[in-house]
């Protein structure tokens, strides 16, 4: 098996599943650091990519939007009137929503951060033994016959209970809030980048609800299904 791809829900301790998995099958485990990856690929400082990490629109393309064009009670540009410079290269293909990298200014556009990031998954494809958390990686390695896609899930109470812990939230209402805005930006990101349901089963050969499940369980679970598809 080259690889796996998890998707998770946040609060379903997807990630600790992850990462125990990739310990008991000897993977290598691909998180977060997948941005360096990315900006390596890509040639950019690894802040930039990091600003368009699983956004559904460039939020440097909006905060420059908002630089350039005046608005209807501020009809001079904000940064002219604090008398600032332009933190980017402005170009009128970027404004027009046309992808462009500027070499000079390193400056990364939504639809180049995605071909990136779809040129390094599926360069970690090819290094085999990997996990991939996050990322659209299910979306990203679909037809890749040789990669089991995983999904964790779990009740919303035991989501609130993990995300107010993990977060360091004082209420309910401040967990279910977070775990809201995780699920509607997750779903937009696959949807809007893929076509897909990020909710679909379909997608993965292995839903795994931790709220049901130990930590070590659910390992094993996907270490089992990696052996299973390797034998069939």
């Amino acid at each position: 098996m080259a690889v796996i791809t998890v998707s998770r829900q946040l609060g379903s301790i997807g990630d600790l599943v992850a990462h125990r998995a990739s310990e008991v099958l000897s993977y290598d485990f691909v998180d977060k650091n997948i941005i360096t990856e990315v900006a390596r690929e890509a040639n950019v400082p690894e802040s930039e990519v990091e600003k368009f990490d699983e956004q559904t629109q460039s939020a440097v393309k909006r905060f420059i939007h908002s630089l350039i064009v005046p608005s209807r009670s501020v009809p001079t540009p904000p940064a002219m009137l604090w008398g600032l410079e332009f933190p980017y290269e402005v170009s009128a293909a970027l404004l027009a929503g046309e992808a462009t990298v500027n070499e000079e200014k390193h400056l990364l556009d939504q639809r180049d951060y995605l071909r990136f990031l779809q040129a390094t998954v599926q360069r970690l494809r090819k290094r085999d033994r990997v996990i991939i958390v996050g990322r659209g990686g299910q979306a990203i390695l679909r037809d890749d016959p040789n990669t089991l896609h995983v999904r964790t899930v779990a009740p919303m109470e035991s989501r609130i209970h993990v995300v107010m812990e993990r977060q360091k939230l004082s209420t309910r209402k401040e967990a279910g809030d977070l775990i809201q805005k995780s699920d509607r930006r997750r779903a937009a990101y696959l949807k809007e980048n893929y076509h897909f349901d990020w909710d679909d089963p379909a997608l993965y050969h292995v839903v795994v609800n931790t709220g049901r499940t130990c930590l070590e369980s659910a390992a094993r679970i996907i270490q089992h299904s990696v052996d299973a598809l390797n034998r069939a």
